[in-house]
């Protein structure tokens, strides 16, 4: 197979098949629906008529010899135990989520859960933080590290850009690419069973701002439908923040979020609360946040947060010592959809008196490793003024005898922004991502983000490459990391990926013959002790023109019989024979004769078998071609006429059907 045929994601998704293949084959964590032959839907008597049909087949006392009984005694205490967890609601809504790990863990979520909804959905809660126990033991730290640079003041790079170029003329030495510093780290801890505490440092560091701090926070889960969290600093400004979860139900949702910059309430709090609605693959949320420039009667009504009283004096004399972020009131809709296996796109509008925009974006992925984000926003932002207060235009050097003076009483000055992002990741492994991201902005120019994810742990180099729009500069940016990223994708990483699932595979394969020559024997064994069942019932079916299984194989069946539910197998009978013939003499064993094991599944003339799942589970089977899709092959005879049907190993199979029917009569 070459390496443009080769597809991926079919590849890792049978190795996610044959890895659940590998653990049902286990004789730790068995498939208690294929032992008793049902569906995973199956009622509690349609479990129960199973299990008494099959415990008369292998219960001890129906077999004389000592090595019979010993394996009957086996396979009976197999079904008995399936049966007592699929009729056991706790025991069985456990399985159906953990396995038989849930089973033997089951008393742990206590005695209170009595319903069956409320049991799935325990047990449903405990699967979802079983499986990511492992990785929060990774993630409990999460740390971001944000290095901002300027790259026009390089020198050996300012040939790249107009603006780089003519800095590089006008400067005065100056190298110091490094505009800021951000730095963030934060370590969490469940502080009792449904409260997690988290511990966040915070560095700031931008020209001549500086801020640090360190940040606690605490956060109480009620059940899976709500939470709660707090979040206050340990230095001033003691800014005080309180978040909230609730779902409704499936489909619905509230969040809000309540920020106090000032402990002895000299500005308002900024309000915002968010409704979230679930339409089948669509998610939209409509937020409202009040900012923080309002007051209620003389309450907050000299805040220094207010729109236009930096410059009054009550304001400045209430001014606390440290600088407080003046948050405007806005009204915004969030749509996302994750679309379809290959894209999902994003949109966002935001009214408010001072800032409005309209952004989307859309994600094409390219597969499960590769995708590329393009967005657009166009934004109206207003600039606040202090009243009473006049802005110049032009300046001393214009021609005019002097600057133009306007007076501004509204305290707002608008203008219109837009900005273009592409944004291309790639997974390196399996935890790690490289993210290359290119915003393009009418006001602040073209700036690149390199950032490099692990876990939760995060660092970003945003790069300035020019401060103007340049859009030479912006294409390049585009497309020569996208093309070298391509390459990378399909030249290296590709292959390393294909390689270590390869290598994952056969790893797997070997574990699996080690173990077939014993799922081997069990088999045969049952069949043996099926055998005078099995003949009682062909014997009878004979000699009424009933059901009688003539020939059935199951596990990997070459030579072009596919699989289907048809009587147009006419054509393929011949190399049936041959594949038969084949099977028997090869190095490996790829199919199993389970004519017997069938034939002792037959009730009142039928024989139904439960789709899911694969069927080596089954009595008398086994997986005789592990990781390879496998199909059943029957030949039976009803009525005096020849039918056969082949079906998929997770498909169901009920036979007699007129659909199967060969015409032949005897």
């Amino acid at each position: 197979m070459n390496a443009d045929a080769w597809d991926e994601e079919a590849e890792e998704a049978r190795l996610r098949d044959m890895e659940r293949e590998c653990a049902s084959n286990s004789e730790a964590s068995p498939d208690y629906y294929k032992i008793l032959n049902v569906s995973r839907h199956a009622s509690t008597e349609q479990v129960r008529d199973s299990y008494k049909r099959l415990s008369l087949l292998f219960h001890p006392d129906r077999h004389h010899d000592a090595e019979s009984r010993e394996w009957a005694h086996r396979q009976f205490n197999i079904i008995n135990h399936a049966y007592e967890v699929l009729t056991d609601p706790r025991s069985r809504a456990a399985y159906d989520q953990l396995g038989e790990e849930g089973v033997r863990l089951s008393a742990a979520l206590g005695l209170k859960v009595q319903s069956p909804r409320d049991l799935q959905a325990a047990f449903q809660h405990y699967a979802r933080c079983q499986r990511i126990e492992e990785i929060e033991l990774w993630s409990r730290s999460n740390s971001e590290i944000v290095v901002d640079i300027d790259s026009t003041k390089l020198k050996f790079l300012s040939w790249m850009t107009k603006a780089g170029a003519y800095r590089a003329k006008s400067s005065h030495g100056d190298n110091n690419c490094v505009e800021g510093v951000h730095m963030q780290h934060s370590f969490s801890a469940d502080l009792a069973t449904d409260l997690l505490g988290t511990v966040t440092g915070k560095m700031f560091l931008h020209g001549s701002s500086r801020f640090s701090n360190v940040f606690g926070t605490l956060k109480y889960t009620a059940g899976i439908k709500s939470w709660a969290s707090v979040k206050m600093p340990a230095l001033p400004p003691y800014t005080v923040t309180f978040r909230g979860m609730h779902y409704l139900n499936r489909y619905r949702f509230y969040v809000a979020k309540v920020n106090q910059q000032t402990l002895n309430l000299l500005t308002p709090p900024s309000v915002s609360v968010s409704y979230g609605h679930v339409f089948g693959r669509l998610v939209g949320t409509l937020t409202m946040s009040t900012g923080n420039r309002y007051a209620l009667g003389p309450f907050w009504a000299n805040s220094p947060t207010r729109f236009g009283l930096e410059s009054s004096n009550k304001a400045a004399a209430a001014k606390p010592s440290h600088p407080l972020e003046s948050i405007p009131s806005t009204v915004a809709l969030d749509l996302f959809s994750s679309g379809n296996k290959q894209g999902r796109f994003t949109a966002n509008v935001t009214a408010g008196i001072e800032h409005s925009w309209v952004a989307t974006s859309y994600t094409r992925k390219i597969d499960d490793h590769f995708s590329i984000t393009g967005g657009l926003g166009v934004a109206g932002l207003g600039i606040p003024m202090p009243r009473d207060s006049h802005f110049r235009i032009g300046d001393e050097h214009d021609n005019q005898d002097e600057p133009v003076a306007i007076d501004v009483t509204s305290g707002i000055q608008g203008f219109a922004d837009a900005r273009v992002h592409v944004e291309m990741t790639a997974t390196i492994d399996s935890w790690t991502n490289l993210t290359w991201d290119v915003e393009v902005n009418l006001s602040t120019g073209v700036k690149v983000t390199i950032s490099l994810t692990r876990l939760e742990h995060n660092i970003q180099l945003p790069i300035l490459l020019t401060p103007i729009l340049e859009l030479d500069v912006a294409a390049y940016a585009m497309l020569l990391p996208a093309a070298v990223a391509l390459g990378l994708h399909y030249a290296v990483l590709k292959p390393r990926r294909r390689r270590a699932i390869q290598q994952r595979v056969d790893e797997l394969k070997g574990e699996q013959r080690s173990q077939l020559h014993i799922q081997r024997l069990h088999a045969e064994e049952t069949v043996r002790l099926l055998a005078p069942s099995a003949e009682r019932s062909r014997a009878a079916a004979r000699a009424t023109d009933g059901l009688v299984i003539e020939s059935a194989l199951y596990g990997d069946l070459p030579f072009g019989i596919a699989a289907q539910n048809s009587n147009s197998l006419h054509a393929a009978l011949d190399h049936f024979w041959n594949s038969r013939s084949a099977l028997s003499t090869a190095d490996e064993p790829r199919a199993c004769d389970v004519t017997l094991a069938l034939q002792s599944l037959i009730t009142n003339n039928q024989l139904v078998i439960a789709s899911g799942g694969g069927k080596y589970s089954l009595p008398g089977f086994y997986d005789p071609s592990f990781g390879v899709e496998k199909s059943l092959f029957v030949r039976y005879r009803f009525r005096g006429v020849q039918h056969e049907v082949i079906v998929k190993d997770d498909e169901a199979l009920a036979i007699p059907m007129k659909a199967h029917s060969l015409g032949s009569q005897t």
